[in-house]
């Protein structure tokens, strides 16, 4: 019996020292836990440390977005038998970056409206390169080599089909000359200004965009090269005053063919291409204005319309200097000003456009006017002013409008800092965008008591 009591004993003890063991193992195990956890928090507070604060920051922003191309523009668009679109698309900043890859070459286009300009041009190049390939181009092409030697003669022995071959003779010839020499003038005036006082130059333009050539100066053409241009753009439903760099080239040639070569236009070309939708956002009345009024002359026209408006003097010369804005897309920004009728401010788009860089900005200033000016037939507004190239509206109530002529507004510093600008309190406020909005960005947007309305582009193009 002492012998099982020693037994018991001894098991006893056994288990106590086991027992006695597991928990020195186990507040180990703990105290290792404990240390590990103080090590990655003491790691995470060291990375806070020595992150630059933006990148601490970016949390409370979207990453940029990479997006289908559809989510921009009309599926139909991205891709045809002449052309496909590399997805997802980039964005450069708020609108979209289209890499266009066609059977004329590769087209970087910035912008939606843009981009549906250069995809509807690409039916009429090929309808020009098929033209320019019969044996009547090329016989035409050739007699053309020889029209600067026999233009003058040509004034003399038929002065009324000389013209822009119209029966207009000297008297319109040398009123059109007479305008190109005054704006001669007035630009080396300007610039005698400017070096005797500094103060009266016009703001510093915004940085030129890369990779946007800059369109050729629009001049004037006293002997009417620019009608036949003008007549193979209305058959082909296009911009005569494009700037896309394939077409530009091959409607010079068949214009050359046109004027100096006696090169029909309407029954070739009927034979070549059905009529096409017009590759531009432009509504009819500036489609008809430019294709049907000589660039002189619709220069000459704008300028007046201008000073219906009151706008007058160094900014609007400015603005016809302004070679982004071409006579198309100049015609279009006064006809979209004058949709904005006793609105005080009208001056300060023109003062914009006058040094804004790039195509796509400039289209997207004429979208931005379209936008107020829609918006001004159902709530009439008091007065606008430009950000860049967002336009700004007060209602006789006190509210406020803010028109954009974007493709995609995602949540960013830049969105956070436009949603908070003291410039822009009012007790109501209003979002015009022509595109769409992320729903973070239409979440975070209306938290700051912004009314919201987007998928406007059709209201762009009226």
């Amino acid at each position: 019996m002492g012998q099982g009591v020693d037994v018991a004993a001894a098991a006893t003890g056994s288990r106590d020292a086991t027992t006695r063991a597991m928990g020195v193992r186990r507040t180990g195990a703990r105290r290792g836990r404990r240390r590990t956890a103080l090590r990655v928090v003491v790691a995470s507070l060291l990375c806070a440390m020595w992150l630059p604060a933006g990148a601490q920051a970016t949390s409370r922003y979207e990453a940029a977005p990479r997006l289908p191309g559809a989510d921009l523009v009309p599926a139909a668009l991205l891709s045809g038998p002449l052309h496909t679109v590399a997805e997802p698309i980039a964005l450069d900043g708020f609108v979209g970056r289209f890499d266009i890859d066609s059977r004329f070459g590769q087209f970087r286009v910035l912008g939606a409206s843009l981009f549906a300009v250069r995809v509807r041009e690409l039916a009429a190049i090929k309808a020009l390169g098929d033209v320019s390939e019969s044996a009547a181009f090329q016989e035409a092409l050739a007699r053309s080599a020889q029209a600067p030697v026999q233009l003058i003669g040509n004034a003399f022995t038929n002065p009324s089909g000389t013209v822009e071959n119209v029966a207009t003779g000297f008297g319109t010839v040398l009123g059109r000359a007479g305008r190109v020499a005054t704006v001669g003038a007035r630009a080396v005036g300007d610039a005698k200004s400017d070096m005797v006082a500094p103060a009266s130059r016009p703001a510093a333009p915004s940085a030129q965009p890369t990779g946007e050539e800059l369109p050729p100066a629009f001049t004037g053409d006293p002997f009417g090269f620019n009608r036949a241009r003008r007549e193979w753009a209305k058959e082909l439903g296009i911009d005569p005053y494009t700037t896309n760099p394939v077409l530009r080239v091959r409607l010079d040639q068949v214009a050359r063919a046109t004027f100096s070569g006696n090169f029909a236009v309407n029954v070739t070309l009927g034979l070549v291409v059905a009529p096409l939708q017009y590759a531009t956002t432009f509504d009819g009345v500036v489609r008809d204005s430019v294709w049907n009024t000589p660039i002189v002359d619709l220069v000459a026209q704008n300028e007046r319309r201008l000073q219906a408006m009151g706008i007058t003097g160094r900014p609007v010369r400015d603005f016809f200097r302004n070679r982004w804005f071409t006579p198309s897309v100049q015609t279009a920004l006064v006809q979209a000003l004058e949709q904005l009728p006793h609105v005080q401010g009208l001056e300060s788009v023109i003062q914009t456009a006058s040094a804004l860089q790039g195509e796509a900005r400039a289209r997207s200033l004429v979208g931005a006017v379209r936008l107020l000016a829609d918006y001004h037939r159902q709530t009439p507004l008091a007065k606008i002013r430009t950000s860049g190239i967002v336009l700004i509206g007060t209602t006789h109530p006190g509210g406020l409008v803010v028109a954009t002529d974007l493709d995609y507004v995602w949540w960013n510093e830049e969105a956070a800092q436009f949603a908070a600008r003291a410039d822009l309190k009012a007790k109501r406020r209003t979002l015009l965008l022509t595109g769409k909005a992320s729903p973070r960005a239409s979440e975070e947007l209306v938290r700051a008591k912004w009314e919201l309305r987007t998928g406007l582009r059709g209201e762009a193009a009226k």
